[in-house]
């Protein structure tokens, strides 16, 4: 009898408030085999961090309801034990503000590259 290995599928939660950005960013990534849970806020993401249970978080800062700051504190403060790595999108005039925020993994700015993304997920997931 011949064993398959089964290989256990990176949970990725984005949180973005654009449509397009979401979709084009769950193509992306289901493409290199990820699993990807979508939240357009930071208070859906909560949510979704509740659930899901996440190996990595992408996301964006400027957001209606919950913006990403405040997301991250709440989540530090909700779940203190989870260590989930955060990719944050950033335009660059908000870089400064990155560095007040403890707990961000890394950052790339917007318009952003898309193989860069993928090599700090990567680095994150221990993936290629």
């Amino acid at each position: 009898m011949r064993r398959r290995h089964l290989m256990v599928q990176k949970r990725i939660l984005t949180i973005d408030d654009e449509p397009d950005v979401r979709a084009m960013l769950k193509a992306r990534l289901e493409s290199k085999s990820y699993e990807v849970i979508a939240a357009a806020d930071g208070e859906e993401g909560l949510e979704k961090v509740e659930y899901e249970r996440p190996d990595l978080i992408i996301l964006d800062v400027m957001m209606p309801r919950m913006d990403g700051y405040t997301f991250i504190r709440e989540m530090r403060n909700r779940y203190p034990d989870l260590k989930i790595p955060i990719i944050v999108l950033t335009a660059k005039d908000k870089l400064k503000d990155l560095f007040e925020i403890e707990g961000i993994g890394d950052y790339l700015t917007k318009p952003y590259d898309a193989q860069e993304l993928l090599q700090k997920i990567e680095k994150f997931l221990g993936t290629k």
